[in-house]
């Protein structure tokens, strides 16, 4: 790994001395988004290095051998987990504004190469489109669409390469039916696609198979904004959960898995509701809290014993210190999202800190700690490998991050990182170290 942060040394420095030696902040989570420029199209460019010590998340007690691709598996048997990854974006973000319709979209091809790992080169094309529509005085909302091709994580995949399909289509609407009083719905519709091209003997493809997937969510409710602007709602959710289009694999054979009883193929769709209640308000002029938590239900078609119910919730407090100092803290015990990676949920239950210093209008300081158990108690032994998943994990991350804004069109950044995991799976956990110099590029930002 050494070698590796060397051959990093020389961007890295040349990057520190431009943020060291410089005298309108961005923010680098928005940089890659439409703005609000005249121009209808804007072609940017991103490019990310980074070196990683365990770049694949491979466990301390996993067994390499049992890997497909020959190439990872003699290279983690030599004892290499170490890489440097390189990716290029290339793409257009599309804005125009109609009266007062906005469509905005973007439109790219990333490439990853790795250096060491290069079985695991990759290419993927992604999209994304919305129209931010507004009728009247009291009605407005969104709808959009995303594609995105990618890799599935190493974080229960590791050594594996496994390729997948996201798309979502959404479309909401708040209608404002008095000053204090307020609408909102919205329909999302989510499809993963773990592909055929990854249907072989390997373990990790066949977990990873039992994952395709339709999600079609409805959610609706009703808002009460107080004369200083705070917020107070309620909110109804239902998820339908369609598993059809790839039976369950069971993981001790690889055949599909049927029901003893009936002999009919086990399913894992499920139907989940949830009502909730918010509330966004602000503490004082510098500080604010968000709060959403509830009651959730999720029953599941073939194996009962995934069903689940219990309180859900998440909050954010912001606190803006001083003019340059600021402070986000978010917990959250909640049931695994739509991107889980597993056919089972996890409930997750965690605390992050995100503080920053915006030194000058062109350089910030930031970081980002999180602490998260994750906990799979429903584990099914058929298509649940406990073996890599684990019942019971806890999670630590920490990032610092370095950020230089030139000029508006071009952004620089540098961080370093450490990941680990603590789990009972029988493969163990891991722990990960690394640092990453960033690009980022928009032609006519401003």
């Amino acid at each position: 790994m050494v070698s590796y942060l060397l051959r990093l040394c020389i961007p890295i420095v040349l990057l520190s001395i431009l943020v060291i030696s410089s005298a309108a902040a961005v923010d680098p989570n928005k940089f890659l988004q439409p703005s609000a420029s005249s121009k209808l199209i804007q072609p940017y460019f991103s490019y990310t290095l980074v070196a990683d010590d365990n770049i694949m998340r491979i466990r301390d007690r996993f067994n390499p051998s049992t890997l497909e691709d020959s190439q990872v598996k003699d290279e983690l048997l030599r004892g290499h987990r170490s890489d440097i990854s390189n990716r290029f974006v290339g793409g257009v973000l599309l804005n125009k504004e109609i009266s007062r319709q906005r469509f905005t979209g973007d439109l790219n091809w990333a490439y990853n190469k790795f250096e060491r790992f290069s079985d695991m080169n990759n290419d993927f094309k992604n999209a994304a489109g919305n129209w931010n529509w507004v009728v009247g005085k009291r009605l407005e909302g969104n709808v959009g669409v995303t594609y995105n091709e990618s890799l599935m994580p190493f974080l229960f995949q590791p050594g594996a390469k496994i390729f997948r399909t996201e798309q979502t289509q959404f479309v909401n609407g708040v209608w404002t039916i008095h000053p204090r009083w307020r609408l909102n719905s919205e329909y999302l519709h989510y499809d993963l696609d773990v592909g055929e091209n990854n249907l072989t003997s390997d373990i990790a493809a066949q977990r990873a198979a039992n994952l395709t997937r339709i999600e079609d969510r409805f959610e609706g409710g009703i808002d009460y904004v107080t004369p200083s602007k705070n917020t107070i709602g309620v909110l109804f959710r239902y998820i339908i959960g369609d598993f059809s289009r790839a039976p369950n694999v069971d993981l001790r054979t690889g055949l599909p898995l049927l029901d003893p009883e009936t002999g009919r193929p086990v399913s894992s769709d499920f139907d989940q509701k949830e009502i909730m209640a918010k509330v966004n308000w602000a503490v004082t002029e510098k500080s604010r809290f968000l709060v959403t938590g509830g009651w959730v239900e999720r029953l599941n078609s073939s194996v009962k014993e995934r069903n689940f119910s219990g309180f859900n919730a998440r909050g954010t407090y912001t606190w803006q210190m001083t003019e340059k100092l600021g402070l986000s803290i978010n917990g959250w015990r909640v049931t695994a999202s739509m991107n889980n990676l597993t056919t089972n949920f996890s409930l997750n239950t965690g605390v992050s800190v995100q503080p920053y210093w915006q030194i000058t209008e062109r350089i910030r300081f930031e970081g980002d700690f999180s602490y998260e158990k994750r906990n799979f108690d429903r584990l099914t032994g058929f298509f649940d490998d406990a073996g890599i998943v684990g019942r019971k994990n806890t999670f630590r991350n920490a990032t610092l991050r370095a950020i230089y804004v030139p000029h508006p069109s071009l952004l620089l950044s540098t961080s370093i990182f450490h990941s680990d995991l603590s789990t009972d799976a029988t493969a163990g956990g891991f722990n990960a170290n690394g640092v990453t110099a960033n690009l980022q590029y928009v032609y006519g930002k401003r």
